[in-house]
């Protein structure tokens, strides 16, 4: 009976370990890339479709690219692009970061679920995007991206960071695609908001509130 408590006590100390390490590990610096990476993807599909920056902050600006399969193409690979520099920036930071602190930045089987947990998420939120490529409802896309981000941070909060602002930063993200649902014509402008600003926001009070020690 003493050496399955211990084991128990053991499990709980390793787990305990485990998700203290996730918050230790997570640098703010990484949020303020993402918006970079997102201000600049804006940008680049803001001249792709538009020719022109000024959907970033306004509306009824109409297109001169056809919204077309090359079109479609175009502005799937920038996507791709972000969200890979996104998430290759939150992944070189945090290792970073555990290798200035002398701990193993591993992928543990928490992080494995984390990561699941999170794509399984993004990949429901991409297919739910064909709807309204199909339909030629562009516009919307904005929107569902926004809001399928947010629920995966609201999801994977409790798992990984145990922290309000993380799940906090997800509502954000849900108030904002439901925003640019209701208000398509400024969907692009509501994304770089989401995406960018928010991001950098949250980034820099990350940093100030847990990193600033470093």
């Amino acid at each position: 009976m003493k050496e399955q408590e211990i084991k128990e006590t053991l499990s709980d100390i390793r787990n305990m370990m485990e998700r203290s390490q996730k918050v230790v590990f997570l640098d703010g610096t990484s949020g303020i890339l993402a918006g970079i990476w997102a201000i600049i993807g804006a940008v680049a599909v803001s001249l792709v479709i538009y020719g022109t920056v000024s959907p970033l902050w306004m509306a009824n600006v109409q297109p001169v690219a056809d919204a077309g399969a090359r079109t479609f193409i175009i502005v799937g690979v920038i996507c791709v692009a972000v969200f890979c520099a996104a998430f290759l920036s939150v992944w070189n930071m945090s290792r970073r970061r555990a290798e200035r602190q002398g701990m193993e930045f591993t992928l543990d089987a928490g992080s494995r679920n984390l990561l699941k947990t999170f794509f399984s998420v993004m990949v429901v939120g991409g297919l739910a995007c064909l709807t309204p490529i199909a339909n030629g409802l562009w516009s919307l896309i904005p929107g569902f991206m926004l809001l399928f981000y947010g629920l995966a941070m609201v999801v994977i909060s409790p798992i990984a960071f145990k922290l309000p602002i993380t799940s906090q930063l997800g509502y954000i993200m849900i108030a904002t695609g439901i925003a640019a649902l209701c208000l398509p014509a400024y969907g692009l402008c509501l994304w770089t908001i989401g995406f960018g600003v928010v991001h950098l926001i949250w980034g820099i009070w990350f940093s100030l509130r847990y990193n600033h020690k470093d």
